[in-house]
């Protein structure tokens, strides 16, 4: 009964925070509003809950909800979607346009959550009389974590945006200019500076951030701006003491749920069997469930899954590139995906008794799925595997990016030392190729595509690194000459997503972005 009570509030949070219609006159007793929420700590615990579900709304573009994952992997040359999802189907084949409800489900999903990081922090100045000092510091350092965290994301997936920092249903406040990305990821890192000064270490509540995960955050923008040596300063310090963060001794340990919260998880978002039993919903309702439909989404019909996406013979090409010391195919692959090789097991059974012998020559997604502990997914699809947001093999790779393309510490040393903790963990030599920027940039693309597979990075990755439209061509021809079709002068506009159509007709100081 207390988890229903917090999700009704939440569903009406929620109402309160996004809507701009006026309220009726009439008030339900039972409803919780503005007025009669803000009273104590626990209401302020409650709200800030509330600030994790926009990225866990399965629909409507939570960014590691169900729908979210798909449209931050699907532009990248790692999977295949199949045409079952319009939206997702569209950005795959950069066919997308401003009306694409999942990119702007997630572009609403961004404002969601800073409306109510921006609510909180004006209601702990307001209400701090009857709010101890120490808990309107950790509230305070854990909201601008999370708004930090959401003004990231923002930048990243639509560049140039309206930046709302404060709360207001005013509807002289709505109309608003866009933000450069610059300016955008330069608030984030400001409020993710204050955050890494406020938080602890070691959070003692599971799923909460701790100061490490800001810094984290924080060096991943600044190897997205390409400030190396700032990011080296932030991330460094986060393989040292007093941090505890290692790589797991187990790869796969990072997308079960059995080892959820480990030394190698930076940051997760927790999934959990609570709540009722609607997958479809807000999450946000007393009926919604707090868990996902993952692995059911990309398992094989013969394994009780909707296959709706699986690897690319380009990820495979990489995937198999290079043997461990042992002659096998790099663990980390053979984790990550079930294909025909000897004693691979999908779903507890040799690859070749689950599918028939037309279908010895097809790929199946393993990350995040059940495929060592049932025999098909479950219904109804229901998975509680925590989502992995940050984890120290980024960290480690970030490290070794930035030692190889700094130009006052570049230390090719330094960067293969990092490299190498990644390939010693997955049984692999340490690298001994050229020691050059090329043989080692190369080794790098090649580890990062691997290790964070469906993960959502390898799109950024090969944006950011000018790759994009070389990897896509080698992919898919069909795809490539569609991508080019989005060149606009020095860039294109399929590299983000656009602003919403939405948004530019009620908006009217919000232009459109480039190229659209």
């Amino acid at each position: 009964m207390r988890y229903i009570y917090i999700l009704f509030v939440l569903m009406s949070l929620s109402s309160l925070f996004t809507s701009c219609d006026n309220m009726l006159d009439q008030v339900n007793p039972n409803q919780v509003s503005e007025e009669s929420f803000w009273e104590n700590e626990e209401d302020f615990e409650l709200a800030l809950t509330s600030c994790y579900t926009p990225l866990k709304n399965a629909l409507n573009g939570g960014y590691y909800g169900t729908r979210g994952v798909m449209m931050r992997i699907a532009r990248a040359d790692e999977v295949e979607f199949r045409n079952d999802i319009s939206e997702v189907y569209q950005a795959q084949n950069f066919t997308n346009a401003t009306g694409n409800s999942l990119a702007s489900g997630m572009f609403y999903q961004f404002y969601n959550a800073l409306y109510r990081t921006n609510m909180i922090m004006q209601k702990l100045e307001e209400k701090a009389d009857i709010l101890s000092n120490d808990f309107v510091t950790s509230i305070k350092a854990e909201c601008l974590f999370i708004r930090g965290f959401y003004l990231f994301q923002l930048g990243k997936e639509f560049k140039d945006a309206p930046l709302r920092l404060t709360a207001s249903q005013s509807p002289s406040t709505f109309p608003l200019e866009k933000s450069t990305q610059a300016e955008i990821w330069q608030q984030a890192i400001e409020d993710l500076t204050i955050a890494a000064n406020l938080l602890p270490v070691q959070n003692e509540v599971i799923g909460k951030p701790t100061q490490g995960a800001a810094y984290a955050v924080m060096g991943k923008i600044y190897l997205y701006q390409e400030e190396y040596d700032k990011a080296i300063e932030v991330l460094e310090p986060l393989t040292k003491s007093p941090y505890t963060y290692k790589l797991v001794e187990d790869f796969a340990w990072n997308f079960d749920d059995v080892h959820e919260n480990n030394e190698e998880s930076i940051f997760e978002l927790l999934i959990e069997e609570v709540g009722g039993t609607d997958l479809w919903g807000d999450g946000e309702n007393v009926n919604s469930t707090q868990t996902n439909t993952r692995p059911k989404e990309y398992a094989a019909a013969e394994v009780a899954g909707w296959y709706e996406a699986t690897p690319s013979q380009q990820i495979m090409d990489i995937f198999r590139a290079e043997l461990d010391k042992d002659g096998n195919y790099d663990y980390r692959a053979r984790m990550s995906v079930a294909w025909d090789y000897p004693e691979c097991m999908y779903y507890l059974r040799p690859f070749r008794e689950v599918f028939s012998e037309e279908k010895w020559n097809t790929y199946w997604i393993l990350k995040y799925q059940n495929w060592n502990t049932v025999y098909e997914e479950p219904e109804p699809p229901m998975s509680s595997i925590n989502e992995r947001a940050i984890r120290y093999a980024e960290v480690l790779l970030q490290l070794a990016e930035c030692y190889l393309f700094s130009p006052t510490q570049r230390d090719l040393d330094k960067a293969i030392g990092y490299i190498n903790q990644i390939r010693q963990r997955a049984n692999l030599n340490d690298y001994s190729g050229p020691m050059t920027e090329e043989g080692i940039f190369q080794d790098l693309e090649h580890q990062r595509a691997i290790e964070f597979f469906v993960e959502g990075e390898r799109f950024y990755d090969l944006r950011r690194w000018g790759l994009l439209e070389e990897r896509i061509k080698t992919c898919s021809d069909i795809r490539y000459k569609q991508l080019m079709t989005g060149v606009v002068g020095n860039t294109n506009k399929y590299y983000y997503y656009p602003i919403p159509s939405k948004e530019l007709e009620t908006n009217p100081l919000c232009t459109p972005s480039e190229g659209w």
